[in-house]
């Protein structure tokens, strides 16, 4: 999901606004497309299997077997800003996997077909493999890395912006979150940046993404409800997958690569592509069902150190926080409050950007 769809995508509300009604069906391997007419559900059809093989591909090394139930992909077709959810149902610990999946996407054709779809795909690659919800700042993450480079870069771009000022999230707090902070655009913007910093550590590519599936798989053991993994098995993965001390050290050389614009540029001329949603999650009867659609202590402010973004992108804290409800109803913002150093404090408001400028 792109920074500019984030907001949108906050309102609940956003994927029932009224727009263009599904009328028509098309039906693949793994998917049942419903869309306008039968043109564009037959070409988001393929392009939903085009993308599921890829991403599989790309992370896994291979293609994922045929689901047992096609995937519902409802796309509707808008104008403005553009978003997406997938829903996952995973079963109980004596069960694990994907039980039943949903996804809805909305927005302008391109931008769809090109950035949302292949995110909403990588989603369900990751759910596949782990059979459980994945830490949500790799999911997002790892997801914004299947969108298109401008997209990518604007993620690059903002997260260096939050680090400036003080709106970071510590990799030891940032891992171990089960659930989507209030700064939402924080954990997009640098779920992306460790995500990419990551696999290009791992060596770019299926062996990159597939140590950062180890990592992760090895972070993750002793998740909780409330905490993915813990700070021991956090550190316990960087060191064997990485070969660094602590997480800390881990955090330490990302953020010196973001330092040295050497680094970027590399980054970028590699090509690595390949980035969600607010989220509920729920566990009833040993069943857990979890929308992924797109805080802690703050880093120390960087605008002595880090190189300043390649082009603005501007933005403002509303005065409330996004809700589903008119804004006269939606509650104040509570004041921060000191807490444990472990534990993410409240935080600024996404900001509002501006939409994409017309062609």
């Amino acid at each position: 999901m792109t920074l500019r769809r984030l907001l949108a995508v906050l309102f609940v509300a956003a994927l029932a606004t009224p727009g263009t009604a599904s009328a028509a069906s098309f039906t693949t391997t793994n998917f049942t497309v419903s869309a306008l007419d039968d043109q564009l559900a037959r070409r988001f059809g393929e392009m939903a299997e085009k993308y599921r093989k890829e991403k599989a591909e790309e992370w896994l090394g291979q293609e994922m077997p045929t689901w047992q139930r096609r995937c519902p992909l409802r796309v509707d077709i808008a104008q403005g800003g553009a978003g997406g959810a997938t829903t996952f149902t995973f079963g109980d610990p004596s069960h694990p996997g994907v039980a039943s999946q949903q996804m809805e996407i909305h927005g302008p054709v391109r931008q769809l077909l090109y950035s949302v779809l292949p995110h909403e795909i990588t989603h369900t690659v990751l759910a596949y493999h782990f059979g459980r919800p994945v830490p949500r700042w790799a999911d997002e993450g790892g997801s914004v890395l299947s969108e298109n480079k401008e997209e990518r870069d604007n993620h690059d771009i903002r997260c260096r912006e939050l680090l400036n000022a003080g709106r970071g999230i510590r990799l030891k707090v940032l891992c171990r979150m089960t659930e989507y902070p209030r700064d939402m655009i924080v954990l997009y913007a640098q779920g992306y940046s460790v995500s990419a910093y990551l696999v290009e550590r791992g060596g770019d590519g299926v062996k990159g993404r597939s140590k950062l599936l180890q990592f992760l798989a090895q972070g993750m053991q002793g998740s909780t409800r409330e905490y993915h993994g813990s700070v021991e098995s956090w550190n316990a993965a960087a060191q064997r997958v990485y070969g660094v001390e602590s997480l800390d050290a881990l955090e330490g050389e990302w953020l010196d690569a973001l330092r040295n614009p050497q680094a970027r540029v590399a980054a970028r001329a590699t090509g690595t592509t390949t980035g969600g949603k607010p989220a509920e999650y729920a566990s009833v009867g040993g069943v857990k069902t979890d929308v992924r659609s797109s805080a802690a202590p703050a880093l120390p402010k960087l605008d002595a150190v880090l190189e300043a973004p390649v082009k603005a992108v501007r933005g403002t804290a509303p005065d409330f926080e996004p809700a589903g409800t008119a804004a006269s109803a939606r509650p104040p913002t509570p004041a921060v409050r000191p807490v444990a150093p472990d534990r993410p404090p409240p935080v600024l408001l996404p900001p509002e950007l501006p939409p994409p400028a017309r062609p």
